[in-house]
């Protein structure tokens, strides 16, 4: 069982995460920025956060992942005192710098930190409870602070107030944070380059490197999701979806993924990478089905079940890296993984882009979930193989 102050530190961090996502074009659009500069802002962010990623990972292990995770915290508070006090481009561009610093800093510390207590207090053993709860809390988390945010500012009409409740958040977390206790991970007496021991590390074939490059393969499928949900479900109500019902739809995936979180482990009690492969395989094809819904009903139920099978993934990936990394490199390599997943977003962008303006979304759907099952289908075959082979 997770320590409860660990379990309260997961979700406050995650809903302080996710309590601006429904506002933020709101937020940027009212500080005087046109509609044209929104992208490059929050461009900005996603490329400080992914250059800051693998380093921050490595500082963690290195100086520790409870300081990583308070300058994580410390680093949003000038980021909110911008959005809220600054106007103009310069504001808004610094703001958010500031945000991707904390995304990457967050971003693997907080649960390197809490997985390395758990195991010293219960054992490997136990790890997939751990794992599960983690997931899950996350996702909880999550949609908790979509809806505080989005409903702080639909009760008052004001967003400086989801600003201020985002303040107080992570001042509750520093505080919060500044209490734990973390025990020194144990290292040689000989400590290389953390970046040559990263390199040696995803040049040995294995399963480390395949849970690091695995987000790259998975990410254009879930980014295709993210990206084209809403302007299809408008579509299928053949007009514009309220606010709320969207905002509740967003909701939904955050605890459909922690409900996959739950049932994964009692589903499956020993992860596996063939398990992964095939359960990545149903999300493509989960991703296919929802490109065939032609109703509301039916697409909100599809959507909710790709979240499902998805936050499935979520307790599978968690507890094999867990399982696998050094504890000397779990920072690190929780930061490679996160980094591989956005690269694998962006470079789908382009594609999902070209796709959408010679097609329409479901085709969109049907292609990149047919290219993640076929993907996923023939890695595992070759692991298979593989694995015959060994024997």
């Amino acid at each position: 069982m997770l320590d409860k102050k660990h379990g309260a530190l997961l979700f406050l961090n995650s809903a302080s995460t996710g309590m601006l996502s429904p506002l933020l074009t709101l937020l940027l659009l009212d500080k005087g920025i046109g509609l044209a500069a929104v992208p490059l802002a929050v461009g900005l962010y996603s490329a400080v956060a992914v250059i800051f990623e693998v380093p921050s990972g490595m500082a963690a292990d290195r100086w520790g992942r409870k300081n990583c995770f308070l300058v994580s915290q410390a680093l949003l508070l000038p980021g909110l005192g911008l959005l809220a006090l600054g106007q103009g481009m310069a504001a808004v561009l610094a703001a958010m710098a500031f945000q991707g610093l904390a995304r990457a800093f967050s971003s693997g510390s907080l649960d390197a930190l809490v997985v390395e207590e758990f195991l010293l207090k219960n054992g490997a053993g136990a790890l997939p409870k751990c794992t599960a709860r983690i997931s899950a809390l996350t996702s909880i988390g999550l949609a908790m602070g979509c809806l505080a945010g989005g409903g702080v500012y639909a009760l008052t009409g004001r967003l400086w107030t989801a600003l201020a409740l985002k303040g107080a958040l992570v001042l509750a977390l520093l505080v919060l944070g500044a209490g734990l206790e973390e025990h020194p991970v144990e290292r040689g007496q000989e400590e290389p380059n953390p970046a040559a021991q990263l390199a040696a590390t995803l040049r040995s074939p294995g399963l480390v490197r395949a849970l690091v490059l695995w987000p790259a393969a998975f990410a254009p499928a879930l980014f295709a999701v993210e990206v084209f949900y809403q302007p299809r479900f408008e579509q299928l109500l053949n007009s514009s979806a309220a606010g709320w019902a969207l905002g509740t739809l967003s909701a939904g995936a955050f605890y459909a993924s922690a409900a996959g979180a739950v049932l994964a482990p009692r589903l499956m009690r020993r992860p596996t990478l063939g398990r992964l492969l095939g359960v990545s395989a149903l999300v493509g094809a989960g991703l296919m089905a929802l490109s065939a819904a032609g109703t509301p009903v039916l697409f909100v139920a599809f959507y909710f079940l790709f979240y499902v099978i998805n936050g499935s993934t979520d307790y599978l990936t968690s507890t094999l890296m867990n399982e696998a990394a050094p504890p000397s490199q779990r920072a690190t390599l929780l930061s490679a993984g996160s980094l591989t997943l956005q690269l694998g977003g962006l470079a789908a962008s382009p594609l999902l882009s070209a796709g959408a303006a010679v097609g329409t979304i479901p085709q969109v759907w049907l292609a990149a979930g047919g290219a993640l099952a076929a993907g996923m289908l023939a890695w595992l075959a070759v692991h298979l193989l593989r694995a015959r082979k060994t024997k």
